[in-house]
């Protein structure tokens, strides 16, 4: 995803005990899978505490994406936060791959080369995942989650990978009070901008709970907010995505 690609490239420009604390991307047009991207960082701050930069996303010289972010030096302060939600833990609970599996006609053709595909992360839903929707649901999910093999390296790979994921399910869960499943053939979507916050430190190889909600829908909007916890209860990440929503008169057809 265009966002994890963009806070990459601002790391790559910011002193190593800096570490990303906030990244908020807007996207501008869409880009195309088989074409390089081009990302120009700028640098706004450099400070002792903390560092800002800013990035062009562009594609055969037209402007895609652009996102900010903010950098920090560890720091000790005051704590608080909200409890984690109390589900059943992941063992036990079923794999995506399994449920397309075994609802796989229910999967629309432009969806399965995406969902079908060998995933980098594992995805574990607490309730039922339903790929068609008869009723409108609420606007509540949870999901367990886990790279499928270990990951070396410092914070930052482990944040890179944490954004990447951050950007799945999120829409979805604001389809869900209309009654419309992400599946559905007359269902046009796109991400419209994308934040994340990073509080404390994970790794994405150990089980991490994804717990989603929407707020509000409008003006052909879908909003999404997430909180990230360890396994531990520690809240490590705070999520926002805002999305179009449309529902065509015609069919959908070709990739997702």
């Amino acid at each position: 995803m265009i966002v994890a690609q963009a806070l990459d490239a601002m790391r790559l420009t910011v002193p190593d005990d800096k570490h990303a604390h906030a990244i908020h991307l807007f996207y501008q047009r869409a880009g195309l899978t088989d074409r390089p991207l081009v990302l120009k960082v700028e640098r706004d701050t450099d400070g002792r505490s903390f560092a800002q930069r800013r990035v062009a996303v562009t594609q055969d010289g037209m402007p895609i994406a652009y996102a900010m972010g903010s950098f920090q030096v560890a720091e000790e302060g005051a704590v608080h936060q909200e409890a984690m939600p109390a589900v059943a833990g992941p063992e036990g609970l079923e794999a995506l791959p399994a449920i397309f599996a075994r609802a796989m006609d229910d999967v629309p053709a432009r969806h399965r080369p995406f969902w079908c595909r060998r995933q980098m992360f594992e995805w574990r839903p607490v309730e039922h995942f339903p790929i068609r929707l008869a009723t409108p649901q609420p606007a509540q999910r949870h999901f367990w989650l886990r790279t499928n093999a270990s990951v070396d390296g410092p914070l930052y790979v482990h944040q890179r990978l944490l954004t990447y994921a951050s950007d799945t399910h999120i829409m979805q869960t604001g389809l869900r009070p209309l009654g419309i499943a992400w599946t559905d053939d007359h269902l046009q979507t796109s991400s419209l901008d994308h934040a994340i916050w990073f509080h404390n430190p994970f790794r994405v190889d150990d089980w991490l709970l994804y717990a989603l909600d929407s707020p509000v829908a409008s003006g052909a909007r879908v909003m999404g907010a997430g909180k990230i916890f360890r396994r531990d209860g520690t809240l490590v990440a705070t999520v926002a995505q805002q999305g179009l929503a449309r529902m065509l008169d015609v069919v959908r057809e070709g990739k997702i």
